[in-house]
């Protein structure tokens, strides 16, 4: 029953993904409550930036893992440990060539931002740790990946809960009775992910013999197979960074309306990222699910799955409008600990108007079964309407310009995407006919 293994295969996913939404959360609110508004202001200021980050890493590693995916659907050993071989050391290139140049346009990213000047100084102590800890980053995403590609989706959530849990601890700490302020929660962040990401490599070692691999194993590969591996997880790598490059030109829009905003944007956006989870759950879900499909000759359960992943969907964000429109205040209010009442309401208009997790659904979708490039378009298509945002009706309209900004290009996106499919029906006909 595809229904049943979507949730399955995608609740320990969207638990892991929910858990590290509570910890940004309790990271943001123990900044507030700590330091006060303006380390928040800091924290908030390159708070896109960091997305991108997080999301290019989960993506790029959730893109390499479909070859390992496609492999472990066909009962490939063989093809498995030269699939986890070149997953390693692409993940290992990308993220050392990603730090240095992040490391080396540090200023000139924060100019971007336009971060206010009196922001500046605590926005670039708290980027530097965090463009350090990239290559920590891509390895754990890389563990979880790869753990999710041979059907293990609990594995990846325990050791998010031991690192979300060491994680608030060190926050505690280096921002208060250690006085690092706003860097202190960028080295608990990284310290954190290191520790998680050190004890992931033993499990995997240990508990997974058959992923081991050698340079052999390496040699074995064909230059068409490991460009095909590379540019599958370059797509979703993409396609989760262009959303994040969107959302950092935006950023820099709402940097120059003033401390207020990037307040409110903040706090909404925390929560938003926590409503959104089931959506990204699903869709790698969806993803994965349509791979192994795909190695396994059962093409015909694909677009089951994407019908089930979307009924589960709606469950939920009918559950998070009702909690928006009843609860919604009180939360900005406990993540923030302000009282302010503009940026309250702001954060509350932000919150009003839902993402679209139907066109996250279908993108992955469209990744497991090979179709890399229309996802990628449509999500050019979205960094060119943020851009156009950003530049053009932000600085006129203000603030509701950003909350209207995501609903109008993901619509246009969706068309787009709704198109792609339309023109792939054929393979999934034909392969119900199998």
């Amino acid at each position: 029953d595809p229904f049943r293994l979507v949730l399955q295969f995608s609740m320990p996913l969207f638990c892991s993904n929910l858990l590290q939404q509570l910890y940004n959360l309790t990271d943001t609110a123990l900044a507030g409550h700590l330091l006060g508004s303006a380390a928040l202001a800091e924290i908030g200021a390159t708070a896109a930036l960091y997305g991108l980050i997080m999301n290019f890493a989960f993506g790029m590693n959730n893109g390499l893992a479909l070859t390992v995916s496609r492999y472990f659907g066909a009962g490939d050993e063989s093809g498995i440990r030269r699939a986890v071989g070149w997953m390693v050391t692409l993940s290992a290139a990308v993220s050392l060539v990603l730090t240095g140049c992040s490391l080396l346009g540090r200023d000139a990213l924060l100019t971007v931002l336009q971060v206010p000047a009196q922001t500046w100084g605590g926005a670039s102590a708290y980027l530097t740790v965090i463009l350090l800890g990239i290559p920590l980053t891509m390895l754990y995403n890389m563990e979880a990946a790869l753990l999710r590609a041979v059907g293990n989706s609990v594995t990846p959530l325990l050791f998010l809960l031991f690192s979300s849990v060491l994680n608030v601890g060190l926050d505690a700490a280096f921002m208060g009775p250690l006085g690092l302020g706003v860097r202190g929660a960028a080295i608990a962040t990284v310290l954190a992910q290191g520790i998680s990401a050190v004890l992931g490599v033993v499990y995997i070692l240990r508990g997974y013999p058959e992923l081991r691999f050698t340079p052999r194993q390496l040699g074995a590969a064909t230059r068409r197979a490991v460009t095909s591996m590379f540019w599958a997880g370059l797509s979703m790598g993409l396609m989760s960074a262009i959303y994040n490059l969107g959302s950092v030109a935006l950023q820099s829009s709402i940097n120059a309306l003033g401390s207020v905003y990037i307040t409110a944007q903040t706090a909404a956006r925390r929560l938003a990222e926590l409503y959104f989870i089931p959506g990204g759950a699903l869709g790698i879900g969806v993803a994965t699910f349509s791979s192994q499909n795909l190695g396994a000759g059962r093409r015909s359960r694909i677009w089951q799955s994407v019908k089930a992943a979307l009924a589960i969907y709606f469950v939920w964000w009918v559950f998070v409008m009702a909690f928006t429109f009843l609860l919604g205040g009180a939360a900005i209010r406990g993540i923030t600990g302000s009282t302010d009442e503009v940026i309250i309401s702001n954060a509350l208009l932000y919150l009003k108007i839902p993402p679209m997790a139907v066109l996250v659904i279908l993108r992955n979708m469209l990744q497991g079964i090979r179709h890399t490039v229309e996802p990628l378009l449509a999500s050019g298509l979205e960094l060119v309407g943020k851009v156009i945002f950003a530049v053009w009706l932000v600085p006129v309209r203000g603030y509701r310009a950003v909350c209207f900004c995501e609903p109008t290009t993901w619509v246009v996106c969706f068309v787009f995407i709704l198109l792609a499919v339309w023109r792939c029906r054929g393979d999934l006909r034909d392969a119900e006919k199998v």
